[in-house]
């Protein structure tokens, strides 16, 4: 019989950050990684756990009994990716180990993860939980707060909803310094601010946390880089966005101008104007849209590449989406009978029929097409 004592580190620190493979096997090489982790990263907790699992080996060794140590470990991609990397590495740790039975060694965040794959696959004897103690300065509130927006694996998961509902009631909270400051009353804006202060911290605290959560600034050094390099690489994907941009906010523009207009008092109300909204910038919309899915085919002809067949279906869905859409919207001013649309009930079904024939014919076409159109020196081929 020989017993393991096994540490696993479920989303890698290990590799991470101190750039170790797993799996780690023996007393020796788990030391020196422990060692390296804790260099690295001294607050890191695997890093704990892996020197309380050689101390049960120790201790396991004094007391006569055959054992080994090892840590394997998974991804920082915790879920289905971590659990197949830790699975094989358990299973090379214990061809090679040779072991009859586990001891589980483990800081208790993931157990209920963790023993369930230990356990399908070796008998495990026990599961000791390593409890890091703190100091007192440790246990200061701000001081977590940091180290949580700092933690990558948290961050998502509890600064991210926390600042987006901070950030929605601040907003909530603050209509009336936006109105305020619509109003361009100064004296108003300033009897708000005085008012509203709490509101304002509110506010900001929710935007600090939702930007740290999500790394908009990091993103946003990021995506210029890549604009950058796409440019000198001859992308068009910043012209089309640029210009998709242009056409949504005339789109927008014209909305407004469509919604804007004097209305009889029978008809002045929200949903009209909303329907008039979209009856003229719905076109304008689709139309930004499709300018910008088309840099792909247009980077595809000019890189001499593939030019991807959802390019093709994708746009005669949104030209389908734009006739239904607008079919409905028609229909719903026909049958309001508003006085600014011209059309009938020929135009209204023209464009339901025009609509669904292209979706049917989109259908049909992803099941025939069975390889994607590409451009060649010769010109299109399929």
């Amino acid at each position: 019989m020989k017993v393991l004592v096994l540490c696993i580190d479920r989303d890698d620190d290990l590799g991470h950050k101190a750039k170790i493979e797993g799996p780690v096997i023996g007393r020796h090489e788990c030391v020196r990684a422990a060692l390296e982790l804790g260099i690295t990263d001294p607050e890191d907790a695997d890093t704990n756990t892996m020197l309380a699992a050689v101390s049960t080996y120790d201790d396991l060794v004094k007391k006569g009994i055959n054992a080994e140590v090892a840590t394997i470990t998974g991804d920082v991609q915790v879920g289905y990716i971590s659990d197949l990397t830790l699975t094989k590495q358990l299973e090379e740790t214990l061809e090679v180990t040779m072991a009859t039975s586990v001891v589980l060694v483990s800081n208790g965040a993931e157990d209920e993860y963790i023993f369930p794959m230990v356990s399908s696959r070796i008998k495990v004897d026990s599961v000791r939980n390593v409890m890091v103690k703190q100091s007192k300065s440790v246990e200061s509130t701000w001081y977590f707060f940091i180290k949580i927006i700092k933690d990558e694996k948290t961050r998502k998961k509890i600064i991210a909803p926390l600042g987006l509902t901070l950030l929605a009631v601040g907003a909530m909270l603050l209509i009336p310094l936006f109105k305020a400051i619509a109003s361009l009353d100064a004296l108003s804006v300033v009897d708000e601010i005085s008012i509203r202060w709490i509101s304002i911290v509110i506010f900001i605290l929710g935007v600090y946390m939702v930007q740290n959560a999500f790394r908009v600034k990091e993103t946003f050094h990021s995506n210029i880089k890549r604009a950058r390099r796409s440019i000198y690489q001859g992308d068009v994907t910043i012209p089309l966005f640029l210009l998709s941009s242009i056409i949504f906010v005339l789109g927008i523009s014209r909305g407004i101008q469509a919604a804007s207009v004097e209305l009889l008092p029978q008809f002045d109300d929200m949903y009209t104007r909303a329907l008039l909204f979209l009856d003229s910038g719905f076109y304008w919309f689709m139309a930004a849209t499709l300018i910008f899915e088309a840099r792909r085919m247009v980077n595809a002809l000019i890189q001499r590449e593939l030019v991807p067949r959802g390019f093709w279906l994708l746009s005669m869905f949104m030209v389908a989406a734009t006739f239904l859409v607008l079919g409905g919207i028609h229909y719903l001013m026909y049958s309001m009978g508003l006085p600014l649309f011209l059309g009938d009930l020929i135009q209204v079904g023209v464009e339901i029929v025009v609509g669904l024939t292209i979706a049917i014919s989109g259908a049909f076409m992803q099941k025939r097409m069975k390889v994607e159109s590409w451009v060649s020196k010769e010109g299109w081929r399929r």
